[in-house]
């Protein structure tokens, strides 16, 4: 590989789908040739039809209806929803080749256990929710049911119409090229005839389940979820109602009294001690002394390890422009095991003058000249000291995919405070927003921090519309 003298420039367009995800990237080739095009995500958390529809048809007018690599990074739906949403004019862009990450390869085994556990975890988590009571019913256990219901709202929705929804929209994404690319982090990093002087290297998802399980807490290497599907193989036991010998033995075994202490609620109405004192009645004043509905109160915490599940199971990528030049990372919305399983990775590749040279995440981070931050800018998807505060290059700039009147609606501090102020302060102001169109958000940081010289470069590589914003970098 070797490194060109003449000056190029590439462009992230980030487009405004409302509280989502979707990027396109065009990168030179050879002159006088159309310009590679790599889309990364399309969807909104709560977009309409006619949103996401304005998106794919202006990809279409840019891309000239062909796009060269789409990734999808994860089964969220403010990931995906655009190719449900916006298929039919999805359906008029052909797709070269679709990169997608080792846990779609068929035949792959560990791939295989890990779905399957995770599908069984999320319908038991749905059922969780469903059983229960609504504020009215029941505070105690009644407050959990609307936050859980919005966090399953990533997912589509609650139910198997929303499970349906989401399934279609990922399998639209799979499906609609048969060139396809299977991407491990251990691979040797992607080249392209097509692109010269380029690297793409695929970080996650781990291919470790330990890192799988890892969520983000105070402490940013603490293993606070290592063992949460622990906690699932009972929780989803306890909603088995069908399967095999083994499933229905793990639902018994999941109880929490032996069968000589168990009182069937048919059978405890019918007994005039229970009747008398455990309060079947809806507004019996022994109502406060029931545990029925206790153990569900797991589900609030379940279902946020399903979410981190999914993060962390993230298409992960850096894109390298130039030899051993400006690196972009894209994390998709991975969560701290994620991140954490990048330490393990080293590429062997061609360095400056043909030498061979190793490379580390710590290399590229330090490279790093544009970070699009994960889940909109949330407190768990930005690893702090093995991540941002590695980023060291003077020209890092931040896009933030965030909608924060839908955020706020949800109650979700987006961008999280302390992460917003961080990057503003690492970034020197050069963070752009979903949602803005202008600089006055970040202006003081700018002139506070930039030189005019810098300031005026910054602007004049950033362009608004309503549709989208663009950064274009030299390299």
């Amino acid at each position: 590989m070797s490194n060109g003298n003449t000056k190029r420039e590439m462009s992230v367009r980030m487009y405004r789908p409302g509280l989502g995800d979707c990027f396109l990237l065009s990168l030179p080739k050879a002159a006088g040739e159309a310009p590679f095009r790599m889309l990364i995500d399309c969807g909104g958390f709560s977009s309409t039809d006619e949103e996401l529809k304005s998106v794919v048809r202006d990809i279409a007018t840019e891309t000239e209806n062909y796009i060269d690599v789409v990734i999808a990074t994860h089964e969220h739906w403010d990931h995906i929803s655009g190719f449900l949403q916006a298929g039919q004019e999805f359906d008029s862009i052909e797709f070269g080749t679709v990169w997608t990450s080792w846990t779609e390869e068929p035949g792959n085994t560990a791939a295989r256990v890990l779905k399957d556990r995770f599908k069984k975890a999320k319908k038991a988590v749905e059922a969780a929710i469903t059983k229960l009571p609504d504020d009215t019913a029941e505070s105690r256990l009644g407050m959990y049911r609307k936050p859980i219901t919005e966090l399953f709202g990533f997912f589509g929705g609650l139910g198997a119409g929303a499970r349906n929804k989401t399934d279609r929209a990922w399998e639209r994404y799979l499906n609609r090229s048969k060139k396809k690319l299977y991407c491990r982090p251990k691979a040797a990093p992607i080249a392209l005839d097509d692109l010269p002087d380029v690297r793409f290297y695929v970080l996650g998802p781990p291919e470790d389940p330990d890192f799988i399980k890892r969520k983000l807490s105070k402490v940013e290497t603490y293993d606070e979820g290592k063992h949460a599907f622990a906690a699932f193989v009972g929780f989803t036991a306890a909603f088995a109602e069908n399967g095999n010998s083994d499933e229905l033995e793990l639902k018994e075994r999941s109880h929490p009294f032996d069968p000589r202490f168990r009182v069937l609620p048919n059978d405890a109405k019918s007994n005039p001690f229970f009747a008398s004192h455990y309060g079947f009645a809806t507004k019996d004043n022994n109502r406060w002394r029931r545990i029925d509905h206790d153990w569900l109160a797991q589900a609030g915490e379940l279902a946020l390890h399903l979410d981190s599940y999914t993060n962390n199971t993230c298409f992960a990528l850096a894109v390298e422009l130039g030899v051993e030049g400006k690196v972009l990372l894209f994390p998709g919305d991975a969560q701290v095991g994620n991140w954490l399983s990048w330490s393990d990775l080293t590429w062997e590749v061609e360095g400056r003058n043909g030498q061979a040279k190793s490379i580390t995440i710590d290399d590229l981070l330090a490279r790093t000249v544009l970070y699009k931050v994960g889940h909109h800018g949330s407190h768990n998807a930005t690893l702090r000291a093995k991540g941002l505060e590695k980023m060291t290059s003077d020209d890092l700039v931040a896009m933030i995919p965030v909608h924060r009147s839908t955020a706020k609606r949800q109650s979700w501090p987006f961008p999280y405070p302390t992460l917003w102020e961080r990057l503003r302060e690492k970034c020197r102001g050069r963070v752009l927003l979903a949602d803005s169109s202008s600089f006055k958000e970040i202006n003081k940081d700018l002139q506070n921090s930039l030189t005019n010289k810098e300031l005026e470069a910054f602007k004049s590589k950033t362009t608004h519309t309503k549709l989208y914003t663009e950064y274009r970098i030299e390299f």
